[in-house]
């Protein structure tokens, strides 16, 4: 092992060292970036390479991300998730366990304005959890489904995950949100029979015969409009006729209309909204900087290199692969955020996956679904402790407890995926361009 990779290893142990103790991942990333690279080429191509990655993350391509974050949060804000959930709790009352499908269907719905799990959760959570327990619905049943429902708001486009993961891998934005929406339908579908199937098994748990919720008339001319949004937004891109940062703005422009037709935008909505966002926008931005460091630090340090070399002498099959790259995103997720688990791995292991001719399309999908998993599981869980939030009075083993039937439809979901890739494949390869 020549001194350079030696270097490498030890930076690299010094990173998860960092992130044990519970340092930010993006902090981790650049103290062990810039450390290695320091180490191997000396200081001025460290500091060089640390100015560079922060310039880099003013270019036009990262707007998008700010843009969809606003779309989401002004979306939260307006209360555009309560539409959702009274129109499908009418549509699904009568349905096993009706209004936790109704909450899976409104999670599904809100991922098409948000692009973020934890945001998805929240705005759902809020509105349905109260009426799931006032029902009679049991707390595991009422939790689990909103925490897995959250999940589905970074694969549904518009999703900030897999806008980073594009920017990352130099992938077409469009192209992944396309592929990204079969596999979300596949899995909104998944998570509602798992509901039914927990209703049917244990009718208690699902609480009194089921209503619709009546306390108010639905707004359907708010839903028209939301439906009418992202149909110009997501058909647009589709379609060749917005960029991605185009689609973005016409998205969050809609979404900032909409809300002040229907008497939901105020300044403090507005405040909040921008604040939200700006918050949510610099955190995503310093962990780029620490990925495209991190990114520079393999290269450097022959990590990359060594870890190609390594994989094509092992002989297997590319699909095993595949599955243990998996199995680690599963593993990981138990103990780092969604967004920096990403950022950490994805230099490491797409060019492994190139080399092995491994769709990247695909293993974008794929990766987004997986690490869509650690939400959902101990200890770390985000979303279980956003609901958590919402309904302090459930206790989160209970939450926990919920969730984990969600986990093994996370694996039906991707098994599905894996078995016919055309699931992901096939709508980007409809679009203009090849």
């Amino acid at each position: 092992m020549n001194a350079n990779l030696i270097i490498g290893v030890w930076c690299s142990l010094g990173l998860l060292a960092l992130i044990a103790l519970r340092i930010p991942v993006a902090i981790s990333m650049i103290a062990a970036a810039v450390a290695g690279i320091y180490l191997v080429q000396g200081p001025f191509a460290a500091w060089f390479q640390l100015a560079g990655a922060s310039l880099n993350a003013t270019t036009y391509g990262l707007s998008v991300i700010p843009l969809f974050i606003l779309m989401g949060n002004l979306a939260a804000q307006a209360g555009l998730s309560r539409d959702l959930f009274l129109m499908a709790s009418r549509w699904m009352a009568r349905l096993p366990g009706g209004l936790a499908v109704a909450a899976i269907f409104a999670s599904a719905g809100f991922s098409t304005l948000s692009g973020s799990s934890l945001a998805t959760a929240a705005a759902v959570g809020r509105i349905s959890m109260g009426e799931m327990l006032q029902r009679g619905y049991s707390p595991a049943l009422a939790s689990g489904t909103i925490a897995a429902g959250g999940a589905i708001g970074i694969l549904i486009p518009p999703s900030v995950m897999l806008v980073v993961y594009g920017l990352m891998t130099e992938q077409s934005i469009g192209r992944l949100f396309a592929a990204g929406v079969l596999p979300g339908i596949l899995l909104t579908l998944v998570f509602m029979a798992t509901v039914m199937i927990w209703a049917m098994l244990r009718p208690r748990s699902a609480g009194k015969a089921e209503q619709a919720v009546q306390y108010e008339k639905v707004p359907m001319g708010g839903i028209a409009s939301l439906a009418v949004l992202v149909v110009i937004v997501l058909g647009g891109l589709y379609g060749g006729l917005f960029t991605a940062t185009e689609s973005a703005a016409v998205g969050a422009i809609g979404t900032l209309l909409i809300a002040w037709s229907r008497g939901g935008l105020s300044w403090q909505v507005l405040s909040k909204a921008l604040i939200e966002t700006a918050s949510t926008t610099a955190m995503i931005f310093l962990i780029i900087i620490g990925s495209a460091l991190y990114a520079t630090f393999l290269s450097v340090t022959g990590i990359s290199g060594s870890l190609k070399s390594f994989v094509h002498s092992m002989g297997v099959a590319p699909i095993v692969v595949l599955l243990l790259i998996l199995l680690i995103y599963v593993v990981l997720g138990c103990f780092m955020d969604s967004m920096g688990m990403m950022l950490l791995t994805i230099p490491v292991f797409y060019p492994v996956t190139v080399q092995l001719g491994i769709d990247p399309i695909l293993f974008g999908v794929l990766v987004v679904m997986v690490v869509e998993v650690g939400l959902i599981t101990p200890p770390l869980g985000m979303n279980i402790f956003v609901v958590r939030s919402v309904a302090p009075q459930v206790p989160l083993q209970t939450i926990f407890a919920g969730a984990l039937p969600f986990v093994l439809s996370f694996a039906v979901a991707i098994g599905i995926v894996i078995a016919w890739p055309a699931l992901a494949l096939w709508l980007p390869s409809l679009m203009k361009g090849g």
